[in-house]
C-alpha cells in the first residue's frame, strides 16, 4: 500500500470540532477502515483537539494542526498547536471506579485516548508548540483496500485541497 497522509490546519475553536471530525472521517474511509479503528481515532481526536482548544488556548482558538498518515500497518495522528504548554505527567489518573455522582465533570480526556490509541506521546518546545501523536498499531491488515479518489491513489489532497 502506498503512504497516505492529509493534514488539515485552521484556527482551531469550538465550532471546528465538526470539520474535524469530517476530516478524520473521510480519512479513515479513503483507507477503508474497519468501524472500530474508525470510531477509536475519531473519539481521540475529538478529545485531543477539545482538550488544545478548552486548555491550551482557554477557549479562544488558536492555530492548530491535524495530520493522519500511514506507517506500514499503522496509522498515525499528529496533532500540533501553539497553546500553553501541556505536561502530560501533571494530569492525575481518572477514578474510574469511583460512583458516578462523585466523579468531577470532565478529566477523562487523556485517559480516553491513551485506552482507544496504542501510543499516545506529548512534546513540546518553544518553536514548535506542542504536538501530540497518536498511533494505533496494525489498523491497515484488516483494512478494505482505498478506492482511487480524485485525490489520486496515495490520498494526497488535489492542489488547492485544504485536506
Amino acid at each position: 500500500m502506498n503512504p497516505f497522509q492529509r493534514q488539515l490546519s485552521l484556527v482551531g475553536t469550538l465550532a471546528d470540532l465538526p470539520r474535524i471530525a469530517n476530516f478524520i472521517a473521510e480519512a479513515c474511509a479513503a483507507l477503508g477502515l474497519a468501524p472500530a479503528a474508525r470510531f477509536d481515532l475519531q473519539l481521540a481526536v475529538e478529545e485531543a483537539c477539545c482538550n488544545v482548544i478548552e486548555h491550551a488556548y482557554e477557549g479562544a482558538g488558536g492555530a492548530l494542526k491535524v495530520r493522519i498518515e500511514t506507517c506500514d500497518e499503522d496509522v498515525v495522528i499528529t496533532i500540533q498547536d501553539r497553546g500553553k504548554p501541556f505536561d502530560p505527567t501533571a494530569i492525575p489518573e481518572p477514578d474510574i471506579d469511583a460512583p458516578l455522582d462523585e466523579r468531577p465533570i470532565g478529566g477523562l480526556g487523556l485517559y480516553l485516548m491513551q485506552r482507544l490509541m496504542d501510543e499516545v506521546a506529548f512534546t513540546f518546545s518553544p518553536e514548535g508548540g506542542n504536538t501530540l501523536v497518536m498511533t494505533k498499531h496494525e489498523v491497515l491488515a484488516s483494512a478494505d483496500p482505498p478506492q482511487a479518489t480524485e485525490e489520486g491513489r496515495d490520498g494526497s489532497p488535489a492542489a488547492g485541497n485544504d485536506l
